[in-house]
This record gives C-alpha cells, structure tokens and sequence, in this order.
C-alpha cells in the first residue's frame, strides 16, 4: 500500500480487474514497487481546484533611473535615434528619472508589465513564488554595440527586433499601441512598428488570460513594399530565474539540443578550452550548459533544436521560466551571459551596479543563427504565437510545452520521480511510468485539475533495475515519451532515432 501524506488525492488500485478508490493525504506520493512485472498498477487522480482571482489591465506611467543620455541623441536620414558618444561620459553619465507609459496585465499567477511605446514586456513578476524573473537594471545603461545604430539601450526585460542581429533596430524605434481587449476571457495589448530600413511591419499581440501563468504573444510580420527582403527577428529576453534580481550560481541554461557552436569571436576563445581539439563545435552535455562553466562573457549557438522550447533554471531556487514556440517558425536560440563572475566594470556598464552578477540572455530567432537571413517576398508575411512562464518545483527541466514544465529523473539510488507544473489551470492530462521496449505500465496519474501554487505534488517510485520511460498524454493523445534523467540538470537523450 502507498506511503502518503500532506493532500488530499484519489488513489486507484487496480487488481485483476477489481477496482478500489481511498481517499489519501500527501504532499509526496510513493509507489512501492520492486518490480513492475509483479505490481498492480496504480493510478493516482490529482483533482484540486483553484480560487477565484482578479484580472484585470490598467494603463498606467512608471518612472524608471536611467543614464543620462538625451544631449547626446541625434537622428539619421531614416528616423532612427543613435548616441554620439562624444558628448557622452560613459564612466559618469549621470542618472535621470525618465518615465514612460506602461500597461499592467494580472491575473492569480502573474504580473507583466510592459512598456508598449518600445514594444517592450519590461516585468515578469511569479505571483505564486513572488519573483521577478526579468532583469530590471539599477540604472538603465546606454551602451556601444555591433549593430547598425552602434549603441544599444539596456533598459531590460525583454525586446523582439529586426531587421539584423545583434539587437537590430527596431527596439529604437516608436511602436504604436492600443488595447486590442479587455474582457473577462483575454485581455491583449496590440503593439505595432514599421521597420524603416526596409518597410517591414511587425504586430504583436501580448495577451493573458484569467487561468494561465503565460504570457502569450501573437507575432505578424509582413512585407508590403514592391521589393523581397532578406532580414532576421530575434526575440532577446533577459532572465534571472529565482528571484534573487540577479543570475544564481547553479542556473542552467536548459536548450534541448545536442550540439552548439561556440562563436567565433575573440572573447569566446575561452570556450575552446573545453574541447580536446578546441574545437568550436562541442556537445551540450557539458560545463557550458551551467553558468558555473562560463569563465567569461562570451555567446554560443544551438545547432538544432529538437523541441519547440528553452529556459533558464535556477537550482539554488528550483524555479525557471521557459519560452515555448512553434520550432518550424523559430529553428534559431543563441546564448549570451556575463560569465560566472563577472569583472567590477562589466557589472557597472550593464546595470549600473558594480555587485550585479548579471543575467542570461536566450535569444530566439527565425532564422539559424546570426549569420542566415529569412527572406519576405512582396505582399508576404509570417506568422506564429509563442508563450513565456516561470514554473517551479521541478528541479530542472526535460520537456515544456504551452500546458506545463516537467521532469523525469533517476536518483543515484535508482528511484524514479515525476515532477510537473503546470501553466496554468490545466486538466485532462496523463502521465504514464512505462517499462521501456514492453511499455508495461507502473504508475498511472490523471491530473483531473491542477493549478500553480507552492507546493506541487510530486511521485516517486522507489528503486529498481527496470530502465524506465515516462508518457505524457493529453486528451488521450500522447504528447511526448521521455527517458528517465539523473538528476541535476542532465539532459535526457532523445528517443525515436
């Protein structure tokens, strides 16, 4: 008989074909087994329901402490802003308090605040734990940068911009917005921009609603001039799962690639280090995929994605926020991070505090990579929704989709646990331990109704020799079959190839 306590479940046991229903108490849930060959199956049904909460979207200003810049913004022939960093002193520049017109989505689980006349999500704040999970600087820095408007604006949060990589330029241009809904169902903020090196429109859609824990995002780009356009996209948000305003120690950057290409640029060579034959090509099974392997500033490309997700996860806190997409839309994901111990100077010139050890920035593009173009013939657009969420209580992160975060590893003694947070209210969905090859079923749970709160059940099966695999099904529909992962931030391999 199970082991259980701290909330109430329904528990089934099924027995030749005698079914028996308990109500149980837990916090954990503990099948013992010692062998699914000669073990009943176990069904475990997690049935709670969430409160009534507000939601609600209320336009509003904030003041935010940024340098002081503006004499030293001129514009060129197109419209676009640039610094002229002549008549600005990078090292005392100075602090203003600048506001800027904001709009406030929430819900029972989240609170985003954007600042849509920049096209920017700016706060991301995790109801249930507390935490922000954006990078909010002390003092907003202005900075040089590799694109064509030679600075850059670190202002935080999250930015989606065109028409070329290293931040583009449309984050520098005006966006036009409105409030698109406002009801008890969705509620959306359209915000819409004109790219003007070349005539590209992009529209996005930021829209919440009153069950989920995701941002969702609604992206249009079109192309109505006379001419094809061979341009990127690049969604770059800037991450500090766990709340602590900063970068933790022990985060992962959670990629489900096998291989990446470290860039080639001088300040990545220190990556090189960690293959045999520096080889710029190196699997992701190894220190770069922890903050704490990253001994400088530098970036890296995945090769390919094999699913349509990628996060950053704090273990010191056990919480992460992930980016879901269509993977066939968005094939690209670059890192960039400080490095684990980040120089006085590189601190103070990015956040405007000498003691921030800084945050991550996940790129996602449309393309693969910095270095290919997608091309928009005339009249021609793309289109794709994506979602963003924290999620918690995993311990990592081996899949994600828009429904939930989930995890399947395998302790050193041999045991088996299942860790899921949803993204929101969520039912109809199955988790099944398996056998792998005879698919012989040990552990059946049936999320009937589940919500992000605090604590999350969890179900662990004891130790056993049997390799394992867990299925997920939704509606009935299996979503996705993962192998069991030892714990702490490995990556499971991937089946069915």
């Amino acid at each position: 008989m199970p082991t259980t306590y701290g909330r109430k479940y329904i528990l089934k046991t099924s027995n030749k074909g005698n079914a028996i229903k308990k109500n149980v108490i837990l916090l954990s849930v503990v099948i013992l087994m010692t062998s699914c060959a000669n073990t009943p199956v176990q069904t475990v049904h997690v049935n709670e329901k969430p409160g009534e909460g507000a939601f609600s979207l209320v336009r509003t200003k904030i003041e935010l402490p940024v340098v002081d810049f503006e004499g030293a913004v001129f514009y060129d022939e197109l419209g676009y802003p640039h610094v002229d960093f002549k008549k600005f002193d990078r090292k005392n520049p100075g602090k203003v308090i600048k506001p800027f017109e904001a709009v406030v989505l929430e819900n029972n689980y989240v609170k985003l605040t954007l600042i849509p006349g920049m096209g920017k999500p700016y706060s991301f704040i995790y109801k249930v734990t507390g935490h922000e999970e954006f990078f909010i600087p002390k003092v907003a820095q202005v900075m040089t940068s590799p694109n064509n408007l030679k600075w850059w604006f670190a202002l935080g949060g999250a930015e989606y911009t065109m028409p070329d990589n290293e931040h583009g330029e449309t984050w520098a241009a005006k966006w036009e917005w409105e409030i698109a809904g406002d009801s008890q169902a969705k509620k959306t903020v359209r915000m819409k921009v004109k790219e003007l090196r070349y005539g590209l429109v992009e529209t996005i859609d930021i829209s919440m609603y009153p069950d989920k824990a995701y941002f969702e995002a609604a992206i249009n780009i079109s192309n109505p001039t006379g001419k094809p356009v061979d341009f990127q996209h690049w969604i770059n948000p800037m991450w500090v799962p766990g709340g602590q305003g900063e970068i933790t120690p022990h985060t992962e950057f959670v990629i489900p690639t096998r291989q990446i290409l470290v860039d080639k640029r001088k300040f990545n060579d220190w990556m090189l280090d960690y293959h045999p034959e520096k080889s710029r090509m190196q699997s992701f099974d190894g220190p770069l995929r922890f903050i704490m392997g990253w001994k400088g500033a530098g970036d890296l490309l995945a090769c390919k994605l094999e699913y349509g997700y990628y996060s950053a996860f704090s273990h010191d806190e056990d919480e992460g926020i992930v980016r879901v997409f269509p993977k066939d839309k968005c094939p690209g994901c670059n890192i960039w991070a400080w490095g684990v111990n980040p120089k006085p100077d590189t601190r103070e010139r990015f956040s405007g505090d000498e003691k921030c050890r800084g945050y991550v920035e996940m790129w996602g593009g449309i393309t693969h990579g910095f270095a290919k173009y997608y091309r928009l013939e005339p009249g021609a657009s793309i289109s794709w929704k994506e979602w963003m969420y924290p999620y918690h209580r995993t311990k990592g992160l081996h899949y994600a989709n828009e429904d939930f975060a989930v995890t399947f590893t395998r302790t050193a003694g041999g045991k088996h646990i299942l860790r899921l947070c949803p993204a929101g209210d969520l039912s109809g969905v199955e988790c099944k331990v398996v056998t792998a090859g005879s698919n012989r079923t040990c552990l059946h749970v049936v999320y009937d109704s589940i919500y992000p709160k605090k604590e999350l059940p969890q179900f662990t099966c004891p130790a056993t020799k049997e390799k394992l695999e867990l299925i997920i099904l939704k509606e009935g529909k299996e979503i996705i079959r993962l192998p069991d992962s030892l714990e702490f931030g490995t990556c499971p391999p991937f089946i069915g190839e």
